[in-house]
């Protein structure tokens, strides 16, 4: 399995104040958010590696149910996961899953990812979530083609 970091998942309390903290310091002020509705999370992508490859991932609770509340409730604002990119998402788990890694979130589609970045392509984008240890959360993709 051949594994790409992606970007890097950090909750925030609000996304406009970070991406405004961002720009003074001469950081890309990323994209637009874009609500995940399976994941009820805001997501805003900036851009920080080479040619739009590596992308820090700005997440904001959208419902008060959201996963990320809790986090941000009990842990503050802060790294939440690291985002790898795979060819075959299913090959991908299974090959977790076999090691015993914990799937918490099996592959499902996230078109809000496609959107946040503009991108065109006729398959939806997936991803899965695992814990790899004691509170290491690893968000696995396959991007759409």
């Amino acid at each position: 399995m051949s594994l790409k970091l992606d970007h890097i998942g950090f909750v925030v309390e609000n996304i406009d104040k970070v991406k405004k903290l961002f720009k003074t310091v001469g950081i890309d002020s990323g994209t637009d958010a874009v609500i995940n509705p399976l994941q009820k999370v805001s997501a805003s992508f900036v851009n920080v590696g080479e040619k739009d490859d590596i992308y820090i991932e700005l997440l904001e609770p959208a419902a008060d149910d959201s996963p990320i509340s809790n986090f941000l409730k009990n842990k503050g604002s802060g790294l939440h996961h690291l985002c790898f990119e795979v060819d075959d998402i299913e090959i991908a788990t299974k090959e977790l899953n076999a090691q015993g890694f914990r799937m918490i979130v099996p592959p499902e589609d996230c078109t809000a990812y496609d959107e946040n970045l503009k991108r065109d392509c006729n398959d939806a984008t997936k991803i899965a979530f695992f814990i790899i240890s004691k509170g290491i959360l690893i968000e696995l993709i396959e991007k759409g083609k």
